[in-house]
């Protein structure tokens, strides 16, 4: 048998390690939470023994998170210091290419479910007998998926449009009339 060096599991296997910086912040983020559960799970009442105490479990699992978090700080700050191949680690906050795009789909999502409960309704009219109603839900729905599919599909702005445009109307018409759910 042939002894191979060892490395990191991952979803990814070509990802490899996050930078130190990366690494001690998420540890930061993680301590906060765990000594947050912690000091709350020790807030609640223990009506009985230590054993059956509300508050054990998530103590514990707060307890065992802490010591994770402390050991991922530990780990990169040892790789910040070590030296990887005869250079230092990069300690800069080195981003995924689909970064940027990935966090203006969050921000636009966000936006788009708060459009979704503070706009009221824009028009209400009639073609054919039948009862048509443009609201938030057909505006915010234009809008944000429209922003969406020229991010990640990047065709030309009448395609996302016209696409965006003719999924909305569709759903729009099926819960408003056929299964008579009110939309937003």
């Amino acid at each position: 048998m042939s002894i191979q060096e060892p490395h990191e599991l991952s979803e990814d296997p070509n990802a490899g390690f996050a930078t130190p910086f990366m690494d001690l912040a998420a540890a930061g983020l993680l301590v906060a939470i765990a000594l947050w559960f912690i000091v709350e799970s020790l807030r609640l009442p223990v009506p009985g023994d230590v054993i059956t105490a509300p508050g054990l479990l998530p103590f514990l699992t707060a307890a065992s998170l802490l010591i994770m978090a402390l050991m991922l700080g530990a780990d990169a700050l040892a790789r910040r210091r070590a030296a990887r191949g005869g250079a230092a680690i990069a300690d800069g906050l080195q981003l995924p290419p689909d970064f940027w795009r990935t966090m203006g789909l969050g921000a636009i999502l966000t936006v788009y479910v708060a459009a979704l409960h503070m706009l009221p309704a824009v028009a209400d009219f009639q073609v054919g007998g039948l009862r048509f109603v443009i609201g938030a839900f057909e505006v915010s729905s234009l809008i944000a998926l429209t922003a969406i599919l020229r991010i990640f599909w990047q065709e030309p702005l009448a395609a996302c449009v016209s696409v965006t445009a003719g999924w909305v109307a569709f759903l729009s018409v099926v819960f408003r009339m056929v299964f008579h759910v009110p939309l937003p």
